[in-house]
Parts: structure tokens; sequence; C-alpha cells
């Protein structure tokens, strides 16, 4: 267990942090399989059910899964008693009908980031949740990595001094599902995609402060033929004047990078999420994953040198961030990511694509009603906001 999840279970982990919380998935993408061999990995908690449309991709995903109940309409999923949690694991577009119909339901949600693609559905989930009752996890995993959290914590302790200034940059060739680089289905490019993971983790890195102001720029460069963008620069503004930089690309050559910084009056830290655990291997064939997790480095992606983890799941945070969440469902508290958080970067996306497509720098609050698509600020800039 991570800081982040300790200091949320504290005392309360008695016999309520000992009953068994049935989930259930929408979805059959890579992102489901992370979270099943999470909840297998932190115990107490139980698959139960799983839906999605296509029936060949869920009996493939549920080849290895033992899941006992399939349904090919999410909604009849929902009327099942027996579940008390929701993973909604689908393209973006999809993540606030799906969690507004799930809250409806009765049913804690963990929604993949984005939360939602629109402002109004934001505000109803938020709603819904308060209402009824119900935990919203945000899966946002990079708050919830040892490295970083360590990092964060060096931070914290003063060591630094007065952290005035923190980076963090993810970047690879590009996504891998098609529905990603459309604008229906994502919303959005690269910054929907993994802008928002930077946007949180300097969020939480500097005590959720509120940001004041957004400039970004956005670009076209490996993928023209995309409808979305696949490279993103952004700064953000605290209220105290402290700033945040943030670079996200699908437009690397060679694979993928993902680092932090944090810089202050006393001193520089530095945090490498992929430079690996000290072991490093080089093999023209590449060789198998680990057999608990399929997810981490192995197969094909494990030809020439790499530096795999010693074990992927959880120095990627997954199963810290799904035992956060359901030990809030457990004892009535508020994830270290909740409802609050994916609100706070979908405003802060909707902002930076304002910025880059008028190229001026946008003031916070912004929240501009009707927007279909966040990356349409960015494509048809508006003057009426």
């Amino acid at each position: 267990m991570t800081e982040n999840t300790a200091k949320k279970a504290g005392g309360k982990r008695s016999a309520a942090a000992k009953r068994n919380i049935r989930i259930g998935f929408i979805g059959s993408g890579w992102i489901s399989t992370v979270h099943y061999d999470s909840f297998k990995a932190i115990g107490n908690c139980e698959v139960v059910a799983q839906a999605d449309i296509d029936p060949e991709r869920s009996k493939a995903f549920r080849k290895d899964r033992p899941i006992p109940r399939y349904y090919k309409n999410y909604k009849a999923m929902l009327k099942n008693p027996d579940i008390d949690v929701v993973t909604v694991s689908v393209p973006n577009f999809m993540h606030g009908p799906f969690a507004i119909e799930a809250l409806n339901a009765g049913k804690h949600i963990i929604v993949e980031k984005p939360l939602c693609v629109r402002l109004e559905e934001s505000e109803e989930i938020a709603y819904l949740a308060k209402k009824n009752g119900l935990v919203v996890g945000y899966a946002e995993e990079l708050c919830y990595i040892p490295k970083f959290e360590r990092m964060k914590q060096i931070a914290d302790s003063g060591a630094l001094g007065d952290v005035y200034m923190v980076k963090q940059c993810e970047k690879h060739g590009g996504p891998y599902s098609p529905w990603f680089w459309t604008r229906d289905g994502a919303g959005g490019g690269i910054l929907m995609d993994m802008g928002c993971h930077a946007i949180e983790f300097c969020r939480w890195f500097m005590g959720k402060k509120k940001v004041k102001s957004v400039m970004a720029h956005c670009g076209k460069f490996l993928h023209t033929w995309a409808e979305v963008e696949d490279h993103v620069i952004l700064t953000m503004e605290f209220e105290d004047g402290k700033l945040a930089h943030i670079e996200s690309s699908w437009a690397l050559q060679g694979g993928m990078t993902s680092t932090a910084e944090a810089y202050g009056t006393k001193g520089v830290a530095y945090g490498d999420l992929l430079s690996g655990m000290g072991l490093k291997v080089f093999t023209p064939d590449g060789y198998p994953p680990m057999e608990f997790n399929k997810a981490q480095t192995g197969g094909p992606d494990s030809r020439g040198w790499t530096t795999p983890d010693y074990e992927w799941l959880w120095n990627n945070g997954y199963p810290q961030e799904m035992a956060d969440f359901l030990d809030c469902i457990r004892t009535g508290s508020k994830p270290v990511e909740s409802a609050a958080e994916g609100d706070a970067v979908l405003e802060i996306m909707l902002a930076a694509y304002h910025s880059a497509g008028t190229g001026r720098r946008v003031q916070l609050p912004f929240r501009p009603a009707g927007v279909e698509r966040p990356i349409d600020l960015w494509l048809n800039p508006r003057s009426d906001i």
C-alpha cells in the first residue's frame, strides 16, 4: 500500500475493509485487462459480470478471466443487484453517458480518463454521486505511482525549498485503437489521451491549487492524416503564480518516455517512470511478459534493449488506485482522484484547446456551454467565449 491508500484507509480498515466488493466491467479493451489484473492483485473483491456489445471480443477477454456473467447490453448489467461498482473502460465519448446511467442505477463507478468530454456531463456526474451517496473513482494512476509519490513526499518535506515549477512529459508513437484518432470517438487527440494524465499529475503534485490561466499549442506533426492533434505543449499558472509545464506527444519515434521534474528554491527532483528498476536486457527475439500481468513489457515489444520492471502493475500505480477506490466505497470517504479532479482536468483541457485555437492565454474559470467535443475549440475557434 502506498502513501495515498494508507492515508485514505487510516484506522477505518476494520471489518468494512474486508467486505468483498462485486464489480461489473463495461468494455474489453487493453485497459480492462489492467483493471482486472489490478483487482486480482489487491483481493477482497470479485469481478462478477462483464458487458460488451461484441460477444467475440468479450469471449476472448474472458478466456483467461473467470467472469460468471456476460451481458451484450450494459443496461441489463446495471440492473443486476449483485453488482456494487461498475468500471467504465470504453471510448471517451461513452464515458459520460455510461457513468450517468450507472449512477442512476445506484452503482459506484470507476471511470477511465478523461472523466467525460462535456462539462454538462461532468456536472451531472458530480450531482448524481452526491445525491445518491455514491463514490466516483477517476482513474488517474500517475498520482499513485510509487516513484512519483516518493518524489512528492520529498518535495512536501521542504527538502527542495519552495517548489515553483513542476513538469510532466509523456510521449510515444501513438495509441493502439482506431477510435483514438477520431474527433467523435475521442473528443480530441493526445491532450485527451495523455495530456490529461500530465495535467492532473501537476495539480496533485502542487497540492491541487486552483489553476489561474492556461496557454497551449497543439499540432499535427507525425500523423498528419489524423482528425486530431498528436502533440501538445501546455503551461498552467496556479493562483499563487507557480507554474506547471506539460508536453504530451504521439509523435515520438523509438519507444515511450514518461518523466516528471520539480524545481524548488533549494533543490530539484527528477522522476523517470520507465527507466526500469536496475534490470537491463538485450535480446533479438524478445521475451514473454510475466505470467501475472500480460500488459507489461514482453512479447514483440521486448526485442532489442529493454529495461523491464520487476512488477509492471504496481510500478505503474494501478492496484493502488483501485485499492483506494474500493476502500472509499467501503468507508464512504473520498478517493484521492474523484469526480472533482476529473471535472477540473476537463475544464483545463477545454481552456487549452481554446488557447491553442485563438493563440491567447485563457483565464479560469472557463466553462463554455454547448461544447460537444473539446477539440472543436481548437479546430473551429469560437469568438463568443
